[in-house]
């Protein structure tokens, strides 16, 4: 039979590839209108954000899969938990970082176009950590006045 570090490894891949698949499936599901009124909920309305969501989603997954591949044999337990959170983590960080590019919030010169904003999505997902360490350097600087992160000597974090 299979041993614990085996099933966890094609649980994972089996994982993010309906992730993947699955993610790339619903963009082309949205954009034909396949839920258009489901559930009572009108997609169409908050149907941009759906597709930063799975833009997101893919670039975080991919990433996962890439480091899935290249860290297969020194897998944990730990990482088990990484690789089952990052395209969730990826999909909400992809659609946040979107309303703060359109609040004015963050700053970057990109078109306005749906697929700028989906580009931007994937990269968010993708490099989800290093977006990540850019929040926490904005919100430092918004709301403490400076940036931590250039000053060791901050006694008051």
């Amino acid at each position: 039979m299979f041993s614990r570090e085996q099933l966890y490894k094609l649980g994972i891949m089996a994982y993010l590839t309906v992730w993947y698949v699955g993610s790339f499936w619903l963009i082309a599901a949205i954009g034909s209108g396949l839920f258009e009124h489901t559930f009572g909920i009108d997609f169409i309305k908050f149907q941009d954000y759906l597709y930063y969501a799975l833009a997101g989603a893919i670039g975080g997954t991919l990433y996962a899969m890439r480091l899935f591949h290249f860290y297969y044999d020194s897998l944990t337990e730990r990482w088990v938990l990484w690789y089952i959170l990052r395209p969730i983590l990826c999909a909400g960080t992809a659609v946040m970082t979107i309303v703060l590019f359109e609040s004015g919030i963050m700053l970057l010169e990109a078109k306005e176009s749906v697929i700028a904003k989906i580009g931007i999505a994937f990269l968010v997902g993708f490099g989800y950590g290093k977006v990540m360490d850019k929040l926490k350097t904005l919100t430092e600087t918004l709301f403490n006045g400076k940036d931590n992160s250039t000053d060791g000597d901050d006694k008051s974090k």
